[in-house]
């Protein structure tokens, strides 16, 4: 059912939007969820020294290490998705209320459009250095090791692109909304190549 005062339907373009609600909300959803996912998954990788690999959320995996020593890395190991698993939360439920309340359209993008940005500016902050922001300096100097330990895991990297496309669909949705917004409406019935003499 479309909405009558909707100006998309009084100048025939509903057909335009369909695909924005048809689309935009379930993919938002899905993006809100898979940055949970990505932010649980390893952020930080190495084959150097110990060889860790670190999630987004602190939990260190250290093949054939002592238990006390992957704890030591623990307590000193910083918990960046933390950030990207709230936000992502966030944006789930945008998507949700978007998908079901047409009316809430715009603080719903507005919130889902805010919050993949800041999830692709800090991913990717954390990924010029993910040492620096996995581990604390307590580990870093511990390690003796270079000064770049880590390499990005595919958590920190699925992060960074999931919230870059649904950055992307919802500035897409927000453009579409305003160009069929700013389309006059049809005022007359009359051919638009007849003159008036």
């Amino acid at each position: 059912m479309t909405d009558p005062t909707d100006p998309a339907d009084r100048v025939g373009l509903t057909s335009r939007i369909d695909p924005v609600r048809r689309f935009l909300w379930p993919a938002s959803l899905v993006g809100g969820l898979l940055l949970v996912a990505f932010g649980l998954a390893p952020w930080g990788v190495s084959d150097q020294g110990v060889r860790p690999k670190v999630s987004g959320v602190g939990r260190v995996s250290v093949p054939g290490a002592a238990p006390e020593d992957v704890a030591f890395l623990e307590n000193h190991t910083q918990r960046p998705a933390l950030v990207v698993i709230m936000l992502a939360a966030v944006i789930a439920i945008a998507a949700v209320v978007g998908w079901w309340r047409q009316s809430a359209f715009w603080p719903a993008i507005l919130v889902v459009a805010s919050g993949s940005a800041a999830v692709t500016v800090w991913t990717a902050i954390v990924l010029t250095a993910p040492d620096e922001h996995l581990f604390d300096d307590s580990v870093l100097g511990a390690l003796d090791a270079p000064s770049t330990i880590l390499m990005p895991g595919y958590g920190l990297i699925g992060t960074l692109v999931v919230a870059a496309v649904v950055l992307v669909g919802s500035v897409t949705a927000i453009v579409m909304r305003l160009g069929v917004r700013g389309l006059p409406a049809a005022s007359s019935t009359e051919p638009p190549d007849r003159l008036d003499v």
